[in-house]
């Protein structure tokens, strides 16, 4: 099992498992739409995305994928990560690769961005909860969080 930061050239690998994830969350299959977005976020350095594949003979198998997003505090004037997606296959899961790419997002996010990352989660998905407060999250209990729909 190998971990990269991808690029678009990765992008083979990556849309199963973006489309795997984006059906989790109950969104429809948009293959060539999900390719725009993520050739668009990965080649204007618009996100990082880390990728977990295996070598199975001649033929790589995506396995999993973090991709975060920069943002900015201005109270605090520093950068922070938003850890928006984290996805592994079913078949993989309970095997430590999503504390894999939590822990290399740490890495990065140690590298540049003094504040840390950010992730939240649907209140109903308490694996991704456990994994969270395992990896060293903190439940953070001093603000709302609102959302506009356009």
């Amino acid at each position: 099992m190998e971990i990269i930061r991808a690029t678009s050239s990765d992008l083979p690998l990556i849309l199963p498992l973006f489309d795997g994830y984006r059906q989790f969350y109950e969104e429809p299959s948009e293959i060539e739409a999900a390719r725009i977005y993520l050739t668009e976020r990965l080649d204007k350095n618009e996100s990082v995305m880390f990728l977990v594949y295996e070598n199975n003979k001649d033929e790589k198998n995506g396995i999993g994928f973090a991709q975060l997003y920069a943002t900015f505090s201005s109270v605090t004037l520093k950068k922070f990560w938003v850890l928006h997606d984290l996805y592994v296959k079913d078949d993989y899961r309970k095997q430590g690769i999503a504390k894999t790419l939590i822990n290399k997002c740490k890495e990065l996010a140690h590298e540049n961005a003094p504040l840390g990352i950010i992730i939240e989660s649907r209140i109903s998905n308490q694996s991704a909860q456990h994994l969270f407060d395992a990896v060293g999250f903190v439940k953070e209990g001093e603000h709302y969080f609102y959302y506009l729909e356009n």
